[in-house]
């Protein structure tokens, strides 16, 4: 009897089939199922997130809506409390 070595030229074509199979249903689900779409919205709120944050972060913040617009005394009022807890924070 021969020792069989390595995999059959059979078992590789079959191999290569399953995963062209598996690639094209991955492609599809991808591009009809929106996936790109969703990741291209998710990067631009995270970058909206980012920027926001770093507003915040530079102690200079503003309120806005109905309730608050033209109130400069508010703004003030926040930007004293920021100022207040990022130096009690580095001291």
């Amino acid at each position: 009897m021969r020792s069989q070595k390595g995999i059959t030229l059979i078992a590789l074509v079959i191999t290569i089939i399953v995963m062209l199979i598996l690639v094209a249903v991955t492609i599809t689900i991808a591009v009809n199922g929106g996936l790109f779409n969703y990741a291209q919205e998710a990067s631009v709120k995270t970058n909206e997130a980012m920027a926001n944050e770093q507003a915040l972060g530079s102690g200079k913040s503003t309120v806005s809506g109905a309730d608050w617009t033209g109130d400069s005394g508010v703004n003030q009022t926040i930007n004293a409390i920021v100022d207040h807890y990022t130096t009690t924070a580095t001291n």
